[in-house]
């Protein structure tokens, strides 16, 4: 189910990028994509707005970071969530974009006052992210117990800025509600201020909710409370790749 879909990513990833191109020309229907231009071609897909030039390939200056919520409320959503994440990875790993895919959860029976254990599964590093056999370990990530997502989202925002890359992207993938020992009054509030934490080191963090068919408008609204405008509410698995092109097109513009 998942390669038909990369497939078609993978087209659409094709039409914006061109690499090692040489001789300098300007609206031609193949090439390296120019960056006034990337507006006209996602409107109304207007193909000459390439040009090359006999510069080396552009590489990606990015990184991102996959984090999975592994929370027992995720039990009816946890198969189509982990085949979003081996779909995200795959076309990173396409691109040549250096990620990591993580599980977390809390231990609600051994969380107290003083110490709540959280847990970070880490199936995909940075360093195994592109080597050809990367990918299957997702299927590895299995509901839990409890999540506290804004402590989570400081754990890999700091990670994050540990790396070299310019441009840092956060993908949050959960059912949008942190419940963990003493946060459900607070949780909302906590995760919320963990995103702008974030935001203001430039790190790009995107909510991504993937539904059981409907949105209801307590999930939309939950979203939205936490990540502002930046997330994205998908029914099921067969919208994500329309979907997937925000993350694309915003990846295009600050890269290129």
């Amino acid at each position: 189910m998942i390669d038909p879909i990369r497939r078609k990513l993978s087209q659409t990833i094709d039409r914006a990028l061109e690499h090692k191109q040489n001789a300098t020309r300007q609206n031609l229907i193949t090439g390296r994509l120019s960056k006034k231009q990337l507006l006209p071609l996602v409107i109304d897909n207007e193909p000459r707005v390439f040009y090359k030039n006999d510069l080396e390939s552009h590489e990606f200056d990015a990184v991102f970071t996959l984090l999975i919520d592994c929370s027992a409320s995720m039990f009816n959503k946890m198969d189509e969530t982990k085949k979003a994440a081996i779909l995200f990875h795959e076309v990173l790993k396409e691109l040549k974009i250096k990620h990591n895919v993580i599980g977390f959860w809390e231990d609600g029976f051994d969380a107290k006052d003083d110490e709540q254990p959280n847990y970070f599964h880490r199936v995909i590093t940075f360093d195994e992210s592109l080597q050809a056999h990367a990918g299957p370990e997702i299927l590895q990530l299995e509901p839990e117990e409890d999540n506290r997502d804004g402590y989570t989202i400081r754990v890999a925002t700091e990670e994050l800025l540990a790396r070299q890359e310019k441009d840092r992207f956060l993908l949050v993938f959960s059912d949008g509600e942190p419940s963990a020992f003493n946060y459900s009054e607070n949780g909302i509030i906590d995760t919320h201020e963990a995103v702008l934490e974030a935001r203001k080191q430039n790190v790009d963090v995107v909510g991504i909710f993937l539904g059981e068919g409907e949105i209801k408008e307590h999930e939309a609204m939950l979203m939205r409370n936490i990540y502002g405008r930046e997330h994205m509410l998908i029914p099921d698995l067969e919208e994500l790749p329309d979907s997937f092109s925000y993350i694309l097109k915003r990846l295009l513009l600050t890269t290129i």
